[in-house]
């Protein structure tokens, strides 16, 4: 029951996220053999890194070194294919980029694919002249190489900052730092600590030990353990998260590589995260990230299907003849909304080999005609979440694995604004309980609808109304203009003075 409200208008009003400067985070590029891990090697090792050498952990992807008081975070092996990933999903990895040309060798092809990437990713980027020691090194003949490529280096008519330097000694490196902390001045990133935290997936393998391990780039916002995060078509609850230096940590904020434990499955490198109020809304963003597929079977060209959702799948069948029989009747089964993609068809029984086949592809089925499944294969599909399913007759398997497809048709939701409500006060917040009160402003406030508190397009919590009292009395609903006491399930950040949308959801499959 809700108590007794007070209400007052001259609530605390929110005034938006705070936004403070973030530091750069840096991806260095370039052609074999011109020095891009003597360059890391030699920043990573040196007395600018943070703290001891010994406490960068290289196997993360990505580190963070101090300069006059400034960190800058770096890419370890980013890849032009990374790039590519970007440029697919929307995202940016890399606020700037650091081309390295060797003196003595000029610009490569490498070279010009890495000035194309950077180009195509729209970031900034500056010129680290290589090997500048060397007695063959021409600094003039790789400027001009540069110019050919449309790339104006400064002295050469051009904006482009360029650093000569040597790797091998480190002469010239503190400068280039300084070049990027410049670069990062003129680009004024900021990012806001009080934001759920979005980024970006740079690395993700499955452990022996640990499980699902993903590397994360934060971009904005902070991420804490027991958050929601979705990546892909992936979502989980944080278990444990680690910083570059191996520690276990509660929460980590922009520009920082992380290392977080909680996904059944690798999301994807180059996608980008996001962390949510709760599961409901990461498991509706997983939803939301499906596209249509492109996906190949073990012969032929590759199968466009337009809004299909690809279902790994597994054949196993007692004798050949049973085999291609199945595999006949399986391509009954696609139809617009799935793509079928055949990991292999085989004959006999299902093992460890064939879970850890689907391992690594969400959703993924094995299913089995007149076969056995070992212990030990079902103990490892349960670890991964992979579905078996066997049969003695065939058509009783088919009906199963049509069955089990349209389970995995994805909800719609048909939302309907019904109303606004301003909140004059919050009386308590425990847990994922609060009570509120406020003065409806649109429409009606009803027990069991939705609310969403949003600014601008954030949207800072979330929950459903379970009571709604006025005057100390239980009702159903209240009209623009009433004031009224709230109790619901919450998550997330309210205040005086918010203004909250009340609507209601009806679910259906599409």
């Amino acid at each position: 029951m809700i108590q007794d409200f007070l209400f007052f208008m001259n609530g605390e009003t929110h005034q938006g996220a705070t936004m403070i400067t973030r530091p750069p985070i840096v991806v260095i590029m370039g052609h074999i053999d011109h020095g891009k891990t003597t360059l890391l090697d030699f920043i990573r090792s040196s007395n600018v890194a943070i703290g001891e050498a010994g406490h960068i952990t290289q196997h993360i992807g990505a580190y963070e070194v101090e300069r006059n008081g400034h960190r800058i975070t770096f890419l370890d092996t980013p890849g032009h294919e990374l790039f590519s990933r970007m440029r697919e999903r929307g995202a940016r990895v890399a606020d700037i980029a650091v081309i390295v040309v060797a003196a003595d060798e000029g610009v490569k092809p490498q070279t010009a694919e890495a000035i194309r990437a950077a180009k195509e990713a729209g970031i900034p980027f500056l010129v680290a002249l290589n090997k500048i020691d060397r007695p063959e090194a021409d600094a003039n003949r790789v400027k001009g190489e540069l110019a050919e490529h449309d790339v104006l280096v400064e002295g050469w008519g051009g904006n482009v900052p360029i650093a000569e330097l040597s790797a091998k000694t480190g002469a010239g490196v503190p400068e280039l730092l300084d070049l990027i902390l410049l670069a990062s001045e003129m680009e004024e990133l900021v990012a806001s600590p009080d934001s759920a935290g979005s980024g970006v997936v740079i690395e993700s393998h499955r452990d022996r030990k640990r499980g699902v391990v993903a590397t994360l780039l934060i971009k904005n916002g902070t991420i804490r353990k027991g958050d929601w995060i979705q990546s892909g078509a992936e979502y989980a609850t944080i278990r444990v998260m680690e910083n570059s230096d191996g520690n276990i940590i509660e929460s980590v904020s922009f520009s920082s590589p992380v290392q977080v434990l909680g996904f059944s499955l690798p999301p994807s490198v180059g996608d980008a995260f996001q962390i949510y109020m709760g599961k409901k809304q990461a498991e509706e963003a997983a939803k939301r990230s499906i596209v249509p597929a492109v996906v190949s079977t073990n012969v032929g060209e590759p199968v466009v299907q337009e809004g299909g959702m690809v279902v790994p799948l597994i054949i196993k069948a007692d004798v050949a003849g049973s085999r291609e029989a199945l595999e006949g009747e399986i391509t009954k089964v696609s139809s617009g909304l799935f793509v079928i993609k055949v990991l292999r068809s085989d004959i006999g029984d299902i093992a460890d080999d064939d879970v850890k086949t689907a391992s690594g592809l969400p959703g993924s089925i094995i299913i089995g005609f007149k076969v056995k499944v070992s212990s030990s294969a079902e103990t490892l599909a349960q670890r991964y979440g992979i579905t078996i399913h066997t049969a003695n007759i065939i058509y009783e398997l088919l009906d199963w694995f049509r069955i089990e497809l349209e389970r995995r048709i994805p909800k719609q939701r048909a939302r309907t604004e019904i109303g606004a409500l301003q909140v004059l006060r919050v009386f308590k917040k425990e847990g994922k309980s609060i009570v509120f009160g406020g003065k409806v402003v649109r429409g009606v406030v009803k027990k069991d609808a939705l609310f969403e508190v949003k600014h601008g397009e954030e949207v800072l919590g979330s929950g459903t109304i379970t009571n709604v009292q006025q005057s100390k009395m239980d009702v159903k609903e209240v009209a623009a203009g009433s004031e009224c006491g709230i109790a619901a399930t919450f998550s997330g950040r309210m205040i005086a003075g918010d203004v909250i949308d009340i609507f209601e959801e009806d679910e259906a499959q599409s």
